[in-house]
């Protein structure tokens, strides 16, 4: 499940990797044929055993994308509450500019984002911890859109001596893909 130059799609993501086929069909249901679902639409018992995997950031500007809430597997595996930080902030320097863009385009186009690193765990090497990135509208007309995430990993085999610290989250994903969400992908990436 590698995405190309051309992207991927809905249909793509969700082959083979647990949790994330459950959140593609949840989102999917919460859309009620619209491209993307509102907030109030979000019924979450559909993911009820996804929920201390969930991130929901709030996409503001390129700059400011605040996680809005942070499921508790983050906390138990990185040793920080993420909820209240600006995501961009919390990316080297240099992968700033790319992560901020990346995240806006999902929300202007709007796509999702699927990415991939490589487990922690030394045992686990040969696995990946997945993500998807969907969009969503936040309810308010007055309020931006927001990105509701899900990682798909389990996070309980993540060793301590793997050094998973929020340093996982500060890199960008080894494997990056816009998914297609029936409006398209971008053409400048």
């Amino acid at each position: 499940m590698v995405g190309d130059e051309n992207g991927m799609t809905l249909a793509d993501v969700s082959r083979g990797v647990d949790g994330i086929s459950d959140f593609v069909d949840a989102w999917l249901g919460w859309r009620h044929g619209n491209m993307v679902p509102s907030r109030e639409q979000v019924n979450l018992q559909d993911i009820k055993q996804l929920l201390p995997r969930v991130i929901v950031m709030e996409v503001c500007s390129p700059r400011e994308i605040f996680v809005r809430l942070a499921g508790t597997a983050y906390l138990d595996i990185f040793g920080v509450e993420l909820t209240g930080q600006n995501y961009v902030d919390m990316a080297p320097p240099q992968d700033r500019e790319l992560r901020g863009r990346r995240l806006w385009e999902m929300i202007s186009r709007p796509c999702g984002g699927y990415s991939s690193v490589p487990h922690p765990n030394p045992n686990k090497q040969h696995e990946s911890i997945h993500g998807l990135s969907l969009p969503m509208r936040s309810g308010d007309k007055f309020r931006p859109m927001q990105l509701f995430s899900i990682v798909a990993s389990e996070f309980q085999n993540i060793a301590p001596e793997a050094n998973a610290d929020v340093g996982m989250v500060a890199h960008l994903a080894d494997r990056f893909s816009f998914v297609d969400i029936g409006a398209g992908l971008p053409s400048d990436f």
